[in-house]
């Protein structure tokens, strides 16, 4: 007889609740948690270095690269594993983090620094811990890639304001030891004890016998393609904001204290939407999820786009683009595994990474540049809203799910 969904959920989390534990905690201590406090470093450099926004935005163009590589590494994960190369790129991540506090104002020097940051840390996000999770779990999968971005929301509710007291207490050099002290103090010690590969007779019964190339996959199902497009669309725009909150609120006139208080609460906010959309998608068709998750930021972009918005306002824009952005990684992420299965799940994730992060990396150079050109941020967010809007339309033609879950099927 087939146990009852709520028993194999139960089973699920009893047996491996210390894989999404440790998952948590390393997304949280990797390069993600520069996201919700790279803006903060804005200002700083324009006083310290006169660059411009503009110029610190083109940073963000090193992901071009990694985007590109994120395929060729989640099919590196899916054949021989996440431990060895997620460790390694933890400790190098600890490392770039303490070269930033070496910038003396060069640009070239910034550049290069900053990219060989996003080229190690890409190994340090959800590409390699939900490859672990979604391994693991079946009947609670969704939840179970929820929880493991607890731990990056717990944490972006409070750095943001620390990082905010640091840098104005003792410089944004401060602000970077402390990054690095969080990734090599906690991060990989965490990772190291916490994640362990499957063994290797299942291992080895996952490694795909045909061609695993994005372009194999997306020829061989439309959808895969299509995943990553609506992917793009949904991420980009919330990236973009994300990566100028700070200096837009005070642009509107909010204090820089408050400001930093308020991007604690987008990234606090992700924690609300990761969880219920994780509860959802296990419940209800999960393309239909993330439509409902486009909604929201929409309607935040344009409670911001006024002159001088109020608090509480400020405070329910951040709260709907802090939900959305916690819903659209784990929803991408049980989709990949929902309707491809784990054989390739890690180059079909890597797929979606790489266009998240080519299109968020034309949101982000774009909202600075827009910024630049027109004085203020309502362009960049007419932009946003119209990307949104184009993801919600996407993630309808996904259709139903494919007949059976994979997972049985092709063991990871």
């Amino acid at each position: 007889m087939t146990d009852p969904p709520i028993h194999r959920a139960s089973q699920e989390w009893r047996t491996h609740w210390r894989s999404v534990a440790t998952a948590s905690v390393g997304v949280a201590t990797g390069f993600s948690m520069l996201q919700f406090s790279a803006s903060l470093f804005i200002q700083p450099w324009e006083t310290a270095f006169g660059w411009t926004r503009g110029e610190i935005a083109l940073a963000h163009n090193g992901m071009l690269v990694t985007a590109v590589l994120s395929p060729f590494a989640g099919a590196l994960l899916d054949r021989f594993g996440v431990r060895r190369p997620l460790l390694a790129a933890m400790s190098l991540t600890g490392i770039a983090y303490l070269a930033m506090t070496m910038l003396s104002g060069s640009l070239v020097q910034f550049y290069a620094t900053y990219f060989f940051l996003q080229l190690v840390g890409i190994l340090t996000t959800g590409l390699a811990f939900t490859r672990v999770v979604a391994a693991r779990f079946n009947a609670s999968r969704g939840l179970a890639l929820a929880c493991t971005r607890i731990g990056i929301s717990l944490l972006g509710l409070v750095l943001p304001a620390i990082l905010q007291r640091l840098i104005t207490n003792e410089g944004w050099q401060a602000g970077f030891l402390l990054l690095a002290g969080i990734v090599l103090l906690v991060g990989l010690p965490v990772c190291w004890f916490g994640i362990h590969d499957l063994d290797s007779a299942d291992r080895k019964s996952a490694v795909p016998a045909t061609k695993t190339s994005f372009l194999n996959l997306a020829r061989r199902d439309y959808r895969v393609a299509l995943l990553c497009l609506c992917a793009g669309l949904g991420y980009a725009p919330l990236s973009a904001i994300l990566s100028q909150f700070q200096p837009l609120l005070t642009e509107k006139g909010i204090a820089a204290g408050m400001a930093a208080t308020l991007t604690g609460v987008l990234a606090g906010s992700v924690l609300i939407g990761t969880l219920v959309s994780g509860t959802l998608v296990d419940r209800v068709w999960a393309p239909l999820v993330a439509c409902l998750f486009s909604l929201g930021p929409m309607l935040g972009c344009l409670m911001l786009i006024g002159s001088s918005p109020s608090l509480t306002t400020a405070l329910v824009a951040a709260v709907l683009i802090g939900m959305a952005q916690g819903a659209e990684i784990d929803i991408v992420a049980y989709l990949c595994a929902r309707y491809f299965g784990l054989r390739h799940y890690s180059t079909i994730y890597g797929s979606t990474v790489m266009v998240m992060v080519l299109m968020s990396v034309v949101g982000q150079v774009g909202i600075g540049m827009l910024h630049d050109r027109f004085g203020d941020y309502r362009a960049g967010l007419l932009a946003a809203i119209a990307a949104l809007g184009l993801s919600l339309v996407t993630y309808l033609l996904l259709g139903p799910y494919p007949p059976s879950d994979r997972l049985r099927e092709e063991p990871a």
